[in-house]
């Protein structure tokens, strides 16, 4: 393990609410910022993903992994940063996971949730399949499906055993939420229109018989027992409690980005240059990422970003960022917005991150390695 500690002091804006006058105040923001590198023995950490379908316990001690080369799931002790094991999985047959593994998660009782469209499983860590979900078949069997949707994430609830699925119509440009009891044989839709903003910043190339589609990120999370939906256009989100069946809508007013994206965009281009410059606009442009809920603090943290692109007279191929301008949110229980800051620690999008144990954990690629930006906040 490798370990280089440094503290920093940042100014940080408080947001606090005083009936109808909004009144802001400056406190300083204490940041201990780490990074620590996993230990991988003889292993070859899988990185290519960035760490994108990845699940942790419950209690955090154990990150997963998957590895989807080897269709393995590596798992990394973090309280030792130290790869532990390997766990391999069938791709096809009766006990395969499908070749489009997108997410995991880990439930109770030595059984792990991994989805791979068209289908989602139940699998113990011997790579036994214990049962399978097919959300578009539910849906056509309870008369809820329309041509054209699609699941777009899916969540398991261990308690009750339900099924929580956003579920979009690319053609139509719509979104519900679905919750699903399999075994009781019913599906509710609810309507979620901040989500369906998003579409108003999606963009297709429509060219010569060729079509690429970029679309906007959204997430559908399980954070400190509850589900978070949102998307990347807004800081819009809509929480369920996990025994609820019923949405909250929840928004805040920030002072250092705005609130959503803004502008006017064509949905269809007809050529990749048009699409290439009017992408790296969108993504200039605010964008925000999941909540995560630190168990220590009891607070929520949300990253947000502004993506970062060189300076080209001539747009050449399709444009990446070379970094991004990113900020902290920090809400409380309630999602009420206490604090915010840049963190300039942190000059590229932070992809995967989490809480433990009262600090921020971010994923970085050190050389290759599997390491972490790891953020102590105090305010």
């Amino acid at each position: 393990m490798r370990h280089v500690p440094y503290w920093v002091i940042i100014l940080l804006v408080m947001a606090c609410n005083g009936g109808n006058d909004e009144k802001k105040e400056h406190s300083i923001l204490s940041m201990k910022v780490d990074t620590v590198i996993i230990e991988p023995g003889e292993e070859l950490l899988y990185l290519q993903s960035r760490l994108r379908v990845s699940g942790l316990s419950a209690n955090k001690k154990y990150l997963y992994n998957f590895n989807s080369q080897e269709n393995a799931i590596e798992k990394i002790n973090l309280n030792t940063l130290a790869f532990e094991k390997k766990y391999g999985f069938e791709k096809e047959g009766p006990d395969g996971t499908g070749d489009n593994v997108s997410a995991l998660s880990i439930l109770d009782k030595g059984r792990l949730f991994i989805s791979s469209f068209p289908r989602d499983h139940i699998f113990d860590w011997q790579g036994n399949k214990i049962e399978s979900f097919d959300i578009t078949a539910i849906s056509k069997d309870l008369n809820q499906h329309q041509e054209g949707d699609r699941p777009y994430k899916t969540l398991y609830l261990d308690q009750g055993s339900r099924l929580v699925s956003l579920i979009q119509n690319f053609e139509k440009k719509s979104s519900k939420l679905a919750i699903i009891n399999p075994k009781k044989k019913n599906m509710i839709k609810l309507s979620i229109p901040a989500i369906e903003k998003a579409k108003n910043f999606d963009l297709t190339l429509n060219s010569g018989g060729m079509e690429i589609a970029l679309g906007n990120v959204h997430y559908l999370v399980n954070e400190g027992g509850q589900i978070i939906l949102g998307t990347g256009v807004s800081n819009e989100l809509y929480v369920m409690k996990i025994e609820s069946d019923s949405l909250q809508y929840i928004t805040y007013q920030s002072q250092l980005t705005p609130d959503e994206k803004t502008g006017s965009y064509p949905a269809i281009v007809g050529a990749q240059v048009e699409l290439a410059k009017l992408h790296q606009q969108i993504q200039e442009d605010i964008n925000f990422m999941a909540p995560v809920w630190d168990e220590k603090k009891q607070v929520y943290y949300r990253f947000s970003f502004h993506s970062l692109f060189e300076e080209t007279k001539k747009m050449q191929g399709f444009p990446q960022p070379k970094g991004a301008k990113v900020f902290l949110s920090v809400l409380d229980k309630d999602f009420k917005l206490l604090a915010e800051t840049q963190v300039s620690q942190l000059n590229q999008t932070p992809e995967y991150y989490f809480s433990k144990d009262g600090k921020l954990w971010v994923f970085e690629n050190i050389e290759d390695e599997m390491g972490f930006v790891r953020l102590d906040i105090s305010w």
